[in-house]
């Protein structure tokens, strides 16, 4: 690119140094020099290669793989997954493990395939509910629902109290093509343990601007500096967190704040593009 555009101006100083004016028109069958200059700038911005992401609406958007299903679409950033699959399905979904409340209300679940990261501890998917059938289930999802129709989260407030859990770290406002919700990254203890790369997710909960339906996402997410699992022995990077059980709150702030700081693509996948996923969803219905 950068001989072809030293031709052009080669070209130009030289008709200059000969007492030419380019902006003369010369003979008909001969084109002007604004035409050879904009058909060489042409053919170099022509033969750049294709950027990684496109312009939509004065944003940068992620290139990937569109999911399209009668019940929702959304868009799959390049280096998050490889496709999708969908179900319908009544399993017991995270947070219940075994609860005595049986089935969940029928669901749709989007299953991410070949996903950026593996051997973590839950598997990558989207979740919708009928956001009615969801509060039935049980108080805590009644809660969940109330919360997210009667209040919209803003950047820099507390989490609701049904919405919150142990840890939780980057809590950031995410609204979807039609509905709104809140992310954080998140891990469940059952025991003191450390914060570690196969259990920490990304946690999305949100609702239909029209409250008819709940959204749930579960994403694997890798930060560099935390331990591959949760073996209090398992070495860590060299800029890790040790772990301290003697001071298990004090220890997760720490852990928490060191993620708070961490910029979006030092993470795998990349915290926006997992943002842009969930901005994508328009939920149909079902």
């Amino acid at each position: 690119m950068r001989k072809k555009l030293f031709g052009v101006v080669v070209l130009f100083l030289a008709m200059l140094a000969c007492g030419l004016n380019p902006s003369t028109p010369g003979p008909a069958e001969q084109p002007g020099i604004e035409t050879v200059v904009a058909a060489t700038m042409a053919a170099i911005t022509a033969s750049a290669p294709d950027a990684s992401a496109t312009q939509d609406g004065g944003q940068l958007t992620p290139d990937g793989t569109t999911i399209n299903t009668a019940e929702a679409s959304f868009l799959i950033p390049n280096g998050i997954a490889n496709d999708a699959t969908s179900a319908m399905t009544t399993d017991v979904e995270y947070p219940y493990i075994n609860p005595s409340n049986g089935d969940m209300p029928q669901h749709i679940k989007f299953t991410l395939n070949l996903y950026a990261l593996n051997g973590t501890q839950y598997q990558p998917h989207i979740l919708i509910f009928r956001s009615a059938e969801y509060a039935q289930y049980s108080e805590k999802t009644a809660g969940v629902i109330n919360t997210l129709q009667t209040q919209q989260y803003i950047d820099g407030q507390p989490l609701p109290e049904s919405l919150n859990s142990e840890f939780s770290t980057q809590v950031h406002a995410v609204n979807f093509k039609n509905g709104h919700g809140v992310r954080y990254l998140t891990q469940v203890f059952t025991n003191f343990l450390p914060v570690n790369n196969r259990d920490l997710f990304y946690y999305y909960q949100g609702t239909t601007d029209d409250g008819q339906y709940y959204v749930q996402a579960i994403l694997p997410i890798n930060a560099p500096f935390l331990a591959a699992d949760d073996n209090p022995n398992t070495s860590l990077p060299a800029d890790g967190i040790p772990f301290n059980m003697d001071d298990f709150s004090g220890y997760l702030g720490t852990v928490g704040q060191k993620i708070n700081a961490t910029d979006s693509f030092s993470f795998t996948p990349y915290l926006d593009h997992l943002d842009a996923m969930m901005e994508s969803l328009q939920v149909t219905g079902f």
